[in-house]
């Protein structure tokens, strides 16, 4: 053949192949998508998915499994000679709910000198700042340890950050799922021509 006979390879012949299939995509499109395109974005949509998914899961079971909503008091005694600023309010054991009673009382025998609040917080306001509470013969500073709020956000996120991390996954394993099957292709259409 004369150097004029040959023709220079164009897109349309078959991709250049190794063993396991085709080496690149057919098309410089296509290859940019899917190699770096797809899975740049299914990175993106895993690591915004994972903290929805975890939140929204959260939110779900946090009241069930007793994660919120029971703020801990704590009761440190106090000396009989030992004087509190004038600043501490004072309650007195009637006011108390029985809830912050129960609380008072399992403060007190715990070694950790703190209670679980299972119900109502009528002293809220006083036992936030710390308040002195004469109970059984007993001087004790009572306050707040911890709130224990619920956390508040739409349970919604997370169905919705299961979905990104699923898409998210489906676009990082793109360029070999398309490998394979154009490597599949390939093979099928050397079959066909055989």
């Amino acid at each position: 053949m004369s150097g004029g006979d040959e023709t220079p390879s164009d897109a349309t012949e078959p991709p250049a192949t190794d063993g396991t299939g085709p080496v690149e995509p057919t098309a410089g499109s296509e290859s940019l998508l899917l190699t770096y395109a797809a899975p740049f974005l299914g990175v993106l949509l895993i690591a915004a998915g994972l903290p929805l998914a975890i939140v929204g899961g959260y939110v779900v079971v946090q009241d069930s499994v007793g994660l919120c909503g029971t703020p801990t008091i704590t009761a440190t005694p106090v000396e009989e000679d030992d004087t509190p600023p004038e600043t501490v309010e004072t309650v007195p054991a009637a006011d108390l709910t029985s809830a912050e009673r129960h609380a008072l009382e399992e403060a007190i025998d715990s070694p950790l000198r703190e209670g679980r609040v299972d119900g109502e917080l009528g002293n809220r306001a006083a036992l936030l700042e710390g308040a002195l509470v004469e109970y059984e013969g007993g001087r004790y500073y009572v306050q707040i340890a911890s709130q224990n709020t619920c956390l508040e956000v739409e349970p919604l996120l997370f169905p919705i950050g299961a979905i990104a991390i699923f898409v998210g996954i489906v676009g990082v394993l793109t360029p070999p799922i398309y490998r394979q099957m154009a490597g599949f292709e390939e093979r099928m259409d050397r079959e066909r021509r055989d």
